[in-house]
């Protein structure tokens, strides 16, 4: 079973826009790691200057590995001057549906 990966972000201030307009650019980058399943970014409307990263990886192993690979630092490269700070990140296990066991 894969696991998620939530990581939280807030923008510097006024570079709320921009930081929205580089995250496709860093998901495509994401997407092509190995183990990477899927990824997506979402923008709080309550607080935004706050996104999630949601990313679906094969294991936690995969996402650590992308850490260290070169490709990890053109992901950064792609918001880092819009990035504030990374508020954390966890990786979660999903929950069996009820009636599937588990």
């Amino acid at each position: 079973m894969s696991i998620i990966e939530l990581a939280q972000l807030r923008a510097k201030a006024g570079h709320e826009d921009a930081m929205s307009d580089a995250l496709p650019d860093a998901l495509a980058i994401l997407e092509t790691a190995e183990g990477c399943l899927a990824a997506s970014a979402l923008r709080c409307i309550e607080r935004p200057d706050e996104f999630t990263f949601f990313v679906r990886w094969n294991e936690v192993q995969d996402h650590l590995d992308f850490r260290e690979a070169a490709d990890f630092a053109r992901y950064r490269a792609t918001f880092s001057e819009h990035l504030e700070e990374v508020i954390g990140f966890a990786h979660h296990r999903e929950l069996p549906a009820a009636g599937h066991g588990g």
